[in-house]
């Protein structure tokens, strides 16, 4: 057309990749989609398409939608942005909120996971992540006035950490949240007598 710069091969393929990639990449495979109360898995973000690693949501979850505000070249979210699963539980908004870095939809690097219920925060997890596993860095439980700074397995202290519990500080060598102290074991997220004479 008259007035209108002509498109060069390389600008035409340019722009069909763009279009590419900011396409939607539909649902995930079956088998891989995240099941409340089962398997972890993807939660795709309806709007854009990009997919979200999801885990630990009870079974009777509704309403779960997920939002991602960086790329997904291939469906699974990836690299920088801001991460958003939220769902209903027993009447009460849940969400999981993640500020850092993903690689294929998992939490991958430094960042910060903040899990809710209602207007309350349950826990903030800000340190490293890997494969979608918290690793190591700093937990805050506000509700009970808990701080860990330190190692972490999985759902347990594990290595060098520091426990602030209201004030009192616990600190040593964790192997999967029970600590030997001078009069038998300390345990922090389970119960003591898993501790005891067991090989954790």
């Amino acid at each position: 057309m008259e007035g209108l710069p002509r498109m060069t091969p390389y600008k035409t393929a340019m722009l069909a990749a763009l279009a590419l990639m900011c396409a939607a990449a539909g649902p995930p495979p079956e088998t891989e989609r995240m099941v409340p109360g089962g398997q972890a898995g993807f939660v795709s973000d309806g709007a854009e398409g990009c997919w979200l690693w999801a885990s630990g949501i009870r079974a009777g979850a509704t309403g779960l939608t997920a939002s991602w505000t960086g790329p997904c070249p291939d469906g699974p979210a990836e690299g920088e942005g801001r991460a958003v699963v939220r769902w209903e539980e027993d009447g009460v908004e849940r969400s999981m909120v993640y500020d850092g870095a993903l690689r294929r939809g998992k939490n991958e690097g430094q960042g910060r996971l903040m899990i809710t219920a209602g207007k309350d925060t349950r826990v903030v997890q800000e340190g490293v992540f890997r494969n979608d596993h918290f690793v190591s860095g700093r937990v805050e439980i506000p509700a009970a006035g808990i701080v860990y700074e330190g190692g972490w397995s999985l759902a347990h202290p594990n290595g060098r950490g520091r426990l602030v519990i209201r004030g009192r500080v616990i600190e040593g060598n964790w192997s999967n949240g029970c600590l030997r102290g001078p009069n038998g074991w300390f345990a922090f997220t389970r119960p003591a007598r898993e501790c005891e004479g067991a090989d954790t």
